[in-house]
């Protein structure tokens, strides 16, 4: 007699997990204009060959294209005409593991840690989209700064890019923050409304430097007056706050509250996540 699974469960649970890592990489891959192997793969802190392969195989569970390139569309189509690996091989000169890493996943087996480990990708990612949408829902109202800071907290630990210099980007560094932790109003004698158990202060890694949430305040209505006027916020400089003006410029591009070009419209990217 079969030993009985102590998981019964588990497949189920890979499943549905799987499933739900894929809508969250289709989503990222399709509200981009120019989406990108390596910027999904940043955004979700996944590897690219592992981003590109959930895009095959959200591609063959639901009859379309997502990802498409000349090799990836010969080595599905040979694939789905049951010719064998090592025939795929010989006719596109690609290694073994090459040629995997263009097919869908056939079989997942995760373990528990790997499964958790997904779960908190969805659920960060979800938590983010949503500090998003009410950020944006609140640019003109009184309480924007608790839907800012909020953002602000959901994006700890991501990894942001300054913009760089010129068209090649020179002098572009990523980064990362944390956000104090505070049953209080701490955080430069801040006095406005406090997001329960957090303080009022980030510190970007690596510069040694906090930054008030008085001064990410300042910043974004400085930012928000320039785009009004202006229709885009060209640089960090008109945010008009010393030391980690490029550091906030570069997280309001993210959160969609402002563009850097008179083509790349904020609204629109708002519209996206409703």
């Amino acid at each position: 007699m079969p030993r009985k699974p102590k998981r019964p469960y588990h497949r189920k649970e890979v499943d549905q997990q799987m499933n739900e890592l894929m809508d969250v990489v289709v989503r990222c891959w399709k509200e981009n204009e120019k989406p990108t192997i390596s910027g999904i793969a940043e955004e979700l802190e996944l590897s690219p060959a592992k981003v590109r392969k959930l895009l095959v195989t959200a591609g063959v569970r639901d009859r379309t294209v997502y990802y498409y390139s000349e090799v990836a569309a010969k080595v599905l189509s040979l694939y789905q005409s049951h010719v064998s690996l090592q025939e795929i091989q010989k006719q596109t000169g690609l290694s073994a593991k090459s040629v995997q890493g263009y097919l869908p996943y056939s079989k997942i087996v995760y373990g528990l840690g790997s499964i958790s480990a997904e779960a908190e990708r969805i659920r960060l990612f979800r938590l983010r989209e949503s500090a998003l949408v009410e950020l944006r829902e609140h640019l003109k109202a009184e309480d924007i700064s608790e839907y800012l800071w909020r953002a602000v907290i959901a994006f700890e630990g991501y990894t942001f890019t300054t913009n760089g210099r010129g068209k090649d980007k020179t002098g572009a560094i990523s980064f990362r923050y944390s956000v104090s932790r505070s049953t209080g109003a701490s955080g430069r004698h801040f006095k406005g409304t406090v997001v329960q158990g957090f303080g009022n202060e980030l510190f970007i890694e690596g510069k040694y430097k906090s930054v008030s949430r008085s001064t990410v305040d300042l910043a974004l209505q400085n930012a928000l007056e320039v785009q009004k006027r202006e229709g885009y916020v060209s640089g960090p400089r008109k945010l008009c706050v010393p030391g980690v003006r490029s550091n906030l410029y570069s997280m309001f591009l993210r959160f969609g509250v402002i563009s850097d070009s008179k083509t790349d419209n904020p609204d629109s990217k708002a519209n996206s996540l409703e």
